[in-house]
């Protein structure tokens, strides 16, 4: 297999056949990005110091999925046709506008640390979009638990601070997308009617504000996070689902994180830009390696909100 280090970068194909996956290998994570087909994105994932396989057997990490406007379903990206260029550090994923979708979309894939893999959208509208998002979906494997970073409630133990929360399926959001938003207004989006054509299956059941859009998965026996985080000004809300023993329950057996990115009016000619970050980490017991890491990430893209 050819591999992409953060020393030494080297792409290539697959040595044992498999044509379009590109892999990599740092001291601490090994695996593949498979660019093309509906299944896009990061593949097997390994923590090499604890050997946690972090990503969904069957699904991957930094998927693009939908593209949405207000009261508006445009299609997936999955489904449609793109171009692929790869240099020394990059995999980069174009997608031309098409009857549905009047923007290019430009996702480029880079490993620039050895726990972490970023990926940067770039879309340039020939059409305007009010409240445009690309839903970007991640899917972890079943021994990871879902955690949330939300605002503090009057009503917590410490009262008015924000903490972690993990999610645990309950009678009251059992078969819902668990949306942590922004603020009131972004909450708003996600139950403007955009998904109302789709799919009668999922509801979308807005929760707590987050604190930061930071939102990871947990092995707690191995003390391992698989992090996802994005500039606040990027992604208007982190879905989750829950931690539930029901393998028929999509929520609970995708293991799914979602981010909904942009968020804001699209005019003609318009063209944008969001950052995410993907870091697979150990944790300690109050888990201050994730915040940590995106202390570092808001740093490097010059936002300081610590």
């Amino acid at each position: 297999m050819g591999y992409f280090t953060t020393e030494e970068v080297e792409m290539g194909l697959n040595e044992n056949g498999e044509a379009g996956k590109w892999g990599f290998e740092t001291d601490e994570i090994v695996g593949y990005i498979q660019p093309d087909g509906d299944r896009h994105g990061i593949k097997e994932l390994t923590h090499k110091p604890s050997g946690v396989q972090v990503v969904h057997p069957k699904y991957d990490v930094f998927n693009l999925f939908f593209m949405f406007s207000t009261n508006h379903c445009m299609g997936t990206a999955r489904d449609n046709k793109r171009t692929i260029e790869m240099d020394d550090e990059t995999i980069e994923i174009h997608w031309e506008p098409t009857e549905d979708h009047k923007a290019e979309i430009t996702a480029k894939y880079e490993v620039v640390k050895p726990n972490i893999i970023d990926l940067s959208i770039t879309v340039h509208s020939n059409w305007p979009y009010p409240g445009y998002e690309v839903f970007l979906s991640n899917y972890f494997h079943r021994s990871l638990k879902p955690h949330v970073y939300v605002q503090g409630s009057p009503f917590d133990d410490p009262a008015d601070k924000a903490r972690w929360i993990a999610p645990q399926v309950n009678d009251v959001f059992v078969g819902t997308g668990l949306v942590f938003s922004r603020d009131q207004h972004a909450a708003r989006r996600s139950v403007d009617g955009r998904w109302d054509r789709i799919w009668g299956l999922y509801q979308w059941n807005p929760q707590r504000y987050f604190e930061f859009p930071v939102i990871m998965s947990v092995d707690a026996e191995k003390g391992v996070a698989a992090v996802l985080m994005s500039r606040p000004e990027d992604c208007y809300a982190v879905i989750s689902g829950y931690d539930s023993d029901n393998d028929d329950d999509p929520f609970a057996d995708q293991n799914p994180l979602y981010m909904s990115l942009f968020g804001d009016d699209f005019r003609v000619s318009d063209e944008r830009t969001v950052e995410v970050r993907f870091a697979v980490t150990e944790i300690d017991e109050a888990m201050s390696q994730p915040l940590g890491l995106y202390e570092s990430f808001l740093v490097e893209k010059g936002t300081t909100l610590f």
